[in-house]
């Protein structure tokens, strides 16, 4: 597995496995994307993370492994890689939205939060506004500094 940032030629692909995985990808714009993560294998996206970042803090949103490369620890990878770039950019909370994935995120330290409790430039994202579902899990971890 190779990892990349993203740019703007990796739009559609990215979009596209988004929706292969049923996903929300429909403000994702090439702005947004220079802060994706991407995982490949040869010259195919595999899986994809990335922030929205928001002052001291971001959104971790869109992790999306291909389902015939799930149970290799890559979603785990990433996430682990993408808390170390956030760090970089000396983000030191991370929010999530998430329906179908609270127990893999629960082990890797984030917790249940109330949705208000996010930071103003958080709720004012399009994910946060409008295209996840008020029943979503909205989680939080704090970063610790290295």
């Amino acid at each position: 597995m190779k990892y990349s940032y993203a740019g703007a030629q990796n739009e559609s692909e990215i979009k596209q496995l988004l929706a292969d995985c049923n996903l929300i990808y429909a403000d994702i714009i090439p702005a947004l994307i220079k802060h994706f993560l991407l995982g490949w294998d040869g010259p195919r996206l595999v899986a994809v993370v990335g922030l929205e970042i928001k002052n001291q803090g971001a959104l971790l949103r869109s992790l999306a492994v291909d389902p015939g490369y799930r149970n290799r620890r890559i979603a785990t990878g990433l996430v682990e890689k993408i808390e170390d770039y956030a760090k970089s950019l000396n983000v030191d909370t991370l929010y999530l939205l998430t329906m179908t994935a609270e127990a893999f995120f629960k082990k890797r330290g984030y917790r249940l939060t109330a949705r208000d409790a996010a930071p103003a430039g958080i709720q004012g994202t399009t994910e946060f506004k409008n295209l996840c579902p008020a029943s979503a899990a909205c989680m939080v971890k704090h970063l610790a500094p290295d």
